[in-house]
């Protein structure tokens, strides 16, 4: 049970948790309204995407047409459809996530957002929340619990999974504290999680429309406030703190 540094933490989001036990059936998810809700799905591996648009449409949701397999397809068809949420999905790093999801705000920010999350990525939670995202589910979420969060994001709530939530409270306990990247801006994280990749800064450069010096910039103050000496060690911080996969070690 959650003590309550939990609620309080939860407050400073304006989240709301799962009720212990509470279910929503496809029947009262689709009662949310007369007319049925259109969702816009973005998943960029089809047969995931077809499973859960499958669900979607049992629970009374009318899904969008038009195929979203990134951020960019699904603001190009949000511009054309006006869906209600757009749940996002994507099986990539979680910076692309992310630097997806603020493009995806910035451009229409009257639309609802709710994204899949891993359990073990908090430093990516806590930023998805302060960008503005209706709601974060843990990836490995049941039906129901799904069902739940997009009836509380359609009534202008912002949802928090309960596993979530009660991993961001015991990292904002006192004693647990802070985690070495706090202090990176987020352009800082973009940089270090695609040199942690192995990106050359000249390709960095290039993917982020930025001159190469000033990726160069970026880089040697990652060096700096991380206190590391090469990109290598930098690689290493960010494999040991689960902000990027290393092959084998799953």
């Amino acid at each position: 049970m959650i003590k309550i540094p939990f609620s309080l933490t939860l407050v400073n989001y304006g989240c709301i948790v799962q009720g212990k036990g509470e279910k929503v059936t496809a029947r009262s998810a689709a009662q949310i309204v007369d007319d049925p809700v259109e969702l816009l799905l973005v998943d960029n591996r089809r047969l995931v995407r077809a499973g859960i648009e499958r669900m979607l449409e049992d629970s009374g949701y009318r899904v969008a047409s038009g195929e979203a397999t990134s951020c960019d397809d699904a603001i190009r068809l949000i511009r054309n459809r006006r869906p209600r949420i757009v749940l996002v999905n994507l099986q990539t790093s979680s910076i692309d996530v992310l630097d997806g999801v603020r493009k995806m705000l910035r451009q229409v920010p009257s639309i609802q957002v709710l994204v899949l999350v891993e359990e073990a990525d908090l430093m990516m939670l806590e930023r998805l929340l302060r960008a503005g995202v209706s709601g974060c589910v843990c990836s490995r979420c049941s039906i129901d619990e799904l069902r739940t969060a997009i009836k509380e994001v359609l009534g202008g709530k912002c949802y928090l999974s309960d596993t979530l939530a009660g991993k961001l409270a015991e990292r904002r306990l006192p004693d647990a504290g802070t985690s070495i990247f706090d202090c990176l801006s987020h352009r800082e994280l973009q940089i270090l999680l695609l040199l942690a990749q192995g990106k050359k800064a000249s390709v960095i450069a290039r993917d982020l429309c930025l001159a190469r010096k000033t990726v160069n910039g970026y880089r040697n103050r990652l060096l700096e406030k991380l206190h590391a000496g090469t990109d290598v060690e930098l690689m290493h911080l960010a494999a040991r703190h689960g902000l990027i996969s290393v092959p084998g070690t799953r």
